[in-house]
This record gives structure tokens, sequence and C-alpha cells, in this order.
């Protein structure tokens, strides 16, 4: 009996199911082409089928395993969103992100992180020296990383970064899929996972059905690729090639061409070992996939297997069929809700479509685009606005995040100051910090930034690759990228001290020394018996200064559940969206369709308000008593104020200004809107009349309402005054038009508004003197400011 015949048989009898045969048959395809290069055709065949026996073998009894663990992991599911003290979607909602109630507990989007952070140590160092700098990576490191990807084919490049690098990504890739798989995952056999596979779908609209297939025909004829026909689980015939290929081009134009962190199925391009498969899946990435961006394409790639792992575990290995079981379950409560209770404002953060759009964006599926031509529009314009309006955003994310972190520190009973100093520290010493984060699995390396735009703002950086680029280097090069690396590293870090400082302590005796602290345990449902556990261990020394080690925790489950419960503290001290926030932000419009992008130009910047509401906020208004309520929200007002007053001072300062009266009660208003409340975005609105000249609607409406303001201003209102007889403003407004999108950052931009833009409108602009002497008396009126550099001087004053 043939090995086809037994696996149908099987089948038939339902030994094994028809996923498991079907796999069967494809790797003894496969294995019978592997045997053949060193075996004759009969025991190649022998052998073949020796393997495909065992693996059927294993198949069927890991089948059964992974069902158990399915039905395992659906009775968690339903107890927890049952049993939930807040209701059912605030229990969905604990399981898939950080709990706004607190009550402790594993979720995806925490647990992703932890996952991160210890696949990315695996090559920790050679991401390092790959990582790229504010313009990019150089001609150096795209070479390395290019042989990186030789090296994994098995190629000797005799490039020792290359080859650090791929012994790192095989190690990674390789506990990735051994995780997702001892989770309940049923993996396909015959898999290959050295390297994703990532297709553009715009770069392969680019080239017709015909110059595609001939691309993919050449590296066949060239031997570095094998073409797989998944409806026989067989090399293709010669006769089925033109079917694969135009089969493989209309998936990637017009469905799904994400390169997936698990594969369901066979791949259809399967390329081979050495260095005929390095060189055909580099061309053929060029052509068609990243491009020079492979790391990019890695790193967004690893985070991705990152995330499957996290949903495996904490939801289920297949996680879509409890999803689909457990959201009747929150439509059932919420039928029964009272008009009154449907306007709670926390449904905003928490309800039945809310939970399923952060399914959505944990799986990404919410990255889904329905048209790439709008898609491209409106993303480019919004990088567009990105990198016009966010050059100074540091300015007011240093005192606030400062604040935001002494509040985070005082809140597990750390003395605020310690971040502070600790954030100094590190500045003065960066490169040694960083390793020593690596070391205690602190932190993924800042080369995932490089992958997804920088995490603060990736819902804004979007469209052309040449503006999302444009947006990326401002947002580098202004320091935002590296302060807040370094204040997610330092308050990581000092928490680790903070925890050595105290290892000394029972459970019941930190209750007495450290009452936040032991609030922190009990908050994350760590045990005593667990804290005793996590404290066992020698902690780490470093320039006389101790952490608690987390790698010298045996049980690595406990060591992940510390680090998870650092990670979800940390979201206090430096905010930014998570899958949440980026759920709500895009109410579940899909991205390319005309609503989808209204909507994301009209929330463009506003996700920071949103996640001081489901953090701070949420904190303040439901932790501990009502006095303690009050004190909290008092000094959280109170500092904020200060933080928004210093940006303020400090903005003034770059635009030329002195510093400003703080005597009224205007000040203290803008103050407040400046830090607290909404953060950067409330820098855009104190500064939207004071350079840009547009509307302070026009500014909250975003980038689409307010290119439609520039064209009027460029167009109808030209038109008509010319009708009305009256000079028309013309060049002035393309001045104005071209500073307001200067991509400069906050130590380049007044120079540039004064030597290049203020000259420029002297040129074309017959009042121009008006106009500066109109903004010099505003400055008094408004706000009892002088200039340090005024409107139309090439030099400062104070200079001259």
């Amino acid at each position: 009996m043939s090995i086809a015949d037994c696996v149908a048989k099987l089948v038939a009898t339902g030994i094994v199911s028809k996923d498991i045969g079907e796999e069967a048959m494809g790797l003894y395809e496969r294995s019978r082409g592997e045997f053949g290069r060193t075996m004759g055709p009969a025991q190649a065949d022998a052998a073949a089928a020796l393997a495909t026996a065992k693996a059927v073998e294993a198949g069927a009894r890991k089948l059964r395993n992974d069902t158990a663990k399915q039905a395992i992991a659906w009775a968690n599911a339903e107890r927890r969103v049952l049993e939930h003290p807040k209701g059912r979607a605030a229990g969905l909602m604990a399981m898939l992100t950080r709990d706004l109630w607190e009550t402790g507990g594993e979720n995806v989007a925490t647990k992703a992180e932890v996952v991160s952070a210890q696949l990315f140590r695996r090559f920790d160092d050679a991401l390092r020296k790959l990582a790229p700098g504010i313009l990019g990576q150089s001609g150096q490191q795209i070479a390395s990383v290019r042989n990186m990807v030789r090296e994994v084919f098995g190629v000797d490049t005799a490039d020792q970064v290359a080859k650090a690098a791929a012994r790192g990504w095989t190690v990674a890739t390789k506990e990735a899929v051994d995780r997702v798989t001892a989770a309940g995952r049923n993996m396909p056999v015959n898999e290959n996972w050295r390297l994703p596979q990532l297709w553009d779908s715009l770069r392969v609209r680019r080239f017709s059905q015909e110059e595609f297939a001939r691309a993919f025909k050449a590296e066949v004829e060239r031997g570095g690729l094998t073409l797989w026909d998944r409806d026989t689980g067989r090399p293709a015939a010669a006769g089925r090639t033109d079917f694969v290929l135009e089969r493989a081009y209309r998936d990637i134009t017009i469905g799904d061409s994400s390169s997936k962190a698990f594969a369901p199925e066979q791949r259809t391009f399967q390329f081979t070992d050495g260095e005929a498969g390095a060189e055909a899946w580099l061309r053929l990435s060029d052509q068609f996939g990243s491009g020079e961006n492979i790391l990019g394409m890695l790193t967004s790639h690893l985070q991705r297997m990152s995330t499957e792992i996290a949903l495996a575990e904490v939801v289920g290995p297949n996680h879509g069929a409890i999803m689909r079981a457990a959201l009747p379950l929150l439509r059932e409560e919420e039928a029964g809700l009272s008009r009154l209770q449907r306007m709670n404002p926390v449904r905003m953060l928490e309800s039945r479509a809310v939970a399923e759009r952060t399914y959505d964006v944990l799986t990404g599926r919410a990255n889904a685009v329905d048209g790439p031509l709008m898609q491209g529009l409106f993303g480019g314009l919004r990088s567009i606005n990105v990198a016009a309006k966010l050059g100074g955003a540091v300015i007011s994310a240093v005192p606030g995040d400062s604040v935001t972190a002494a509040l985070a520190a005082s809140h597990v009973g750390m003395a605020p100051g310690r971040i502070l100093s600790g954030a100094l520290r590190e500045i003065a010493g960066g490169a040694d910090s960083e390793v020593l984060a690596a070391r205690l699995n602190l932190t993924a390396h800042a080369a995932i930034d490089f992958a997804h735009g920088f995490t603060r703002f990736t819902d804004e950086v979007a469209g052309p690759q040449v503006l999302r680029a444009m947006a990326n280097v401002v947002i580098r090069a202004q320091g935002l990228a590296y302060w807040t690396d370094l204040m997610k590293r330092t308050f990581s870090m000092e928490f680790l001290g903070h925890l050595a400082d105290h290892a000394g302590h029972s459970l019941d005796e930190l209750a007495e020394v450290n009452r936040p602290l032991a609030n922190f345990l009990d908050r994350h449902q760590i045990s005593a018996a667990e804290w005793d556990a996590m404290r066992a261990g020698k902690g780490l020394v470093v320039e006389g200064a101790t952490f608690l080690d987390i790698e010298a925790i045996a049980d690595r489950a406990l060591a992940e559940k510390l680090l998870g419960a650092i990670i979800e503290e940390r979201a206090f001290a430096v905010l930014e969206p998570d899958a949440r926030i980026r759920a709500v932000m895009t109410g579940g419009t899909t991205a390319g369709t005309f609503w989808g992008e209204m909507v994301r130009s009209a929330t463009m910047f506003k996700s920071f308000s949103v996640t001081m509401i489901a953090t701070h906020l949420m904190r303040i208004a439901t932790q501990g008593p009502i006095e303690t309520r009050f004190w909290n929200g008092a000094a959280f007002v109170l500092f904020n104020l200060f933080a928004g007053a210093a940006a303020i001072q400090a903005k003034s300062l770059l635009a030329g200004r002195e510093p400003e009266s703080m005597g009224s009660a205007a000040f203290w208003a803008r103050s407040g809107l400046q830090s607290g409340s909404l953060g950067v975005y409330g820098d855009l609105i104190n500064a939207s009349s004071s350079r840009t000249g547009r509307s302070f609607v026009s500014d909250l409406a975003g980038p689409v309402i307010g290119v439609a303001e520039d064209v009027a201003r460029l167009s109808s209102v030209q038109l008509r005054r010319l009708m009305e007889g009256a000079d028309t403003t013309f060049g002035a407004e393309v001045v104005r038009t071209l500073r307001r999108y200067d991509p400069g950052t906050w130590y380049t931009r007044l120079a540039v508004d004064r030597v290049l833009f203020d000259q420029l409108q002297t040129l074309v602009d017959p009042d121009y003197r008006v106009s500066f002497r109109r903004q010099e008396r505003a400055a008094r009126r408004d706000y009892e400011q002088s200039f340090w550099w005024a409107p139309g001087d090439v030099i400062p004053r104070g200079a001259r």
C-alpha cells in the first residue's frame, strides 16, 4: 500500500484529521525530495515514508492534546468574562489589554510585550549594531542585514555582525515556534519558519501578472525556489505552474498580503538552502517585498509572533473561536442595560464593540487597507502634519512625562525623585544602561521603533514611504524617541531597584513597611509564596546599585508575571496608546475608505488625551477611599499645571519670545491644556494661532480640514479679492502655507522662520511690516511678552 493510500485510510477512519493528512502528504513529498539528494529513489521513498509515519503518529497525539488545551482555555475565558466585578465587557477587555479596574490577571497586550523583550534579547547585541540612526541605516548596516539573510540560508559571509544576528534570529524564531506549539497551536509539520515572506501589494501592483510570474520562474530556473501547489500538497507540476503563480498574484494584489506570524498553510514559495535560495529571497524581496527595510520587516515579524504567542497563551490556541463564543455573552449583558447605563462614559473604553475592535488591533486585522490610493493620500497628509507639528513635541513630553512618571512611582511606594535622578544618570551613561536593561529583560532594542514608526504616534505615520520616512526623521531628530525609550528604561530599572531594596521583607512585613508596594503585589495577584520565590534569587549588583534579577527567578511563568506587572505600572509613567486606545480612535473603520480616513484625520493626535483618561484619571476616580482620591486628584492637577507652565515658557523662548507673565488665570488655564488633560495635543491648540495662522477649528478637526482651509486661502479667497478689485495676497499665503508645513525641529524652526520664511515674506507681501508688527502687538496684548528675536529680524536683537 502506498503512503498516499495509508494516509487516506487514516483520514477516512477518523484516526487523524484531514488537516493532519494533508500535512503528512506535504511532508512526504518534501522529505522524499530532500532524501533524494543523497539516496537512491527506493531508499529516499522508504526514509520519507518512515518520517511521515512518525509525524502522523505524533500529530494525532498532539491533536488530542491541543483539543484539551482549547477546552481548558475556553473554560478559563468564560470564567474571567463572567466573574469580573465590573461586568462581562470589563472581563473580556481585561484578557485583551490592561485592565482599567486593575483587578489583575494576564492580558494579551502586556504578555506580548514580555515575550517580545525575551525574543529580541536573543540577538540584542547584533541589533544594537544594525539599529538605524536618525536618517536610517548606513550602507554598511544594510549590507550586514543582507548578509544576515544569507547566513540564515547557510551561506558563510565572513560578516561577524551578520553571523551573530543570524544565530540570534534562528534561536528567537525557534523559541517562538516551540512556544506557540506548546500553547496548543496545531502547526503545519512541513512549514519553514526560516524567514517571513512579506509581499507588498502596492509594489506587486506596479507589475503585470506576466512580469510577476516571469520573475519567480527565473528564480525557479536558477534553483533557488520551488513553487508549492497547495491543492495537491506537492511541488507544482509543470502544467500547473502558471495557475499557481496567477493565484499567488491575485492573492497578493487583492487579498491579504500581510505576512502572518504563524502561517496556517504551506507557503507557495519555498526557497532552497544555500546561496541560490538566499539570493532568490533577496532579489524577490527587493522587487516585491520590503525593499531595503529588511530589518524593519524582520523585527515587525518577530513582534507579530510575540502577539500571536500571547493570544494563544492568554486567550487560547484557537483564540478566534473563543472570541466568537465570548462576544455573545457581552451582547446578552448589554441587552439588559438601562438607558442611563448605556450613557456611562466608561462604555467609550469598554463594551462589546470595543472588545471586538481591540481584538482586531491585536491580530492585525485592523491594519487592513481597503483603498490603497485613498489611504496613501490621507495617510500622506497625516505624515506631513506629524513632521510639521511635532517638531517640538519633546519640549512638552519632558515635563509631562516627568510628572506622570513621578505619580506612577509614588503609587508603588517609590520616591518620585528616584525616577528623575535615574533619568539624569541614564543620560550620562546611556550605552551601559541599555545593555543592563536588556540583561534584565526590560526592553527590546530601539530597532523595533524602526519597524513601525515611533510608538507614540504610530497610527499617525502613514502614506507613501518618503513621507513616512520624513515624519520618522523629525520625531527621532528632535529627541522624542530617545527620551521615551530612556524614561521607560529608567522607570523599569528603578522599579527593580525598589523591589531589591524591599526584598528582605515578606509580604506581611511589606504591608507595614511600604503599603503602596504591598498593594502593587496584591493588585497584580502576586501571592506571598510567589513574592518569596521572586526575592529568593541573588540580586544583580551594578556599580553599587542592586536590582532584583528577573533572570534569577527559576519559574519562567513567575518571572513573566513580575515583568508584566512592571510593564503595566510603566504604562502610567510613560503614556502610549495601547490596543484599546487604537480601537477607540479608529472606531472600527477601515483604512482606505472615505469614512475610515476621515475618522483617522479627526482623531489625529488625540490618543494621548484618551490614554490619560484610561490611566491616571481612571485610577484617581476608582482607586482607594474618597479622601485618597481627592488628594490624588489634587496632586495630579497641581503637578500637571506646573509641567504645562514649564512647557509653555520653553515654547515661548524657542519661538523667539521672552518668558510669559504667569500671573493671569488664562496662563494657568493654558498650562492645564498643555499638560495633564491634552498633553502634546494641548501644545497644538496653544500654538495654532501663533505660528500657523490657521483657525482653532481646523487644527482640532485634523489635516483634511486644515488642507481644505489652505486650498481655500490659495484659491477661492484670492479669486474673490480679485473680483472685488482688492489686492490679492497670494504670495503671502504661499509663504504662510510653506511655513505651516515646514518639517523642522525645536532647535531649527525659529532660525528657519526668521532667516528664510520671514525674508521670503518681505519679497512677496507688500504689507509685511504690518504683519510683523501685528505679531509683536499681539504678544504684548495677549501675553505681556516681547520678542528676543522678533519677526522680520535676520539676527536676534540681543546679538546686535
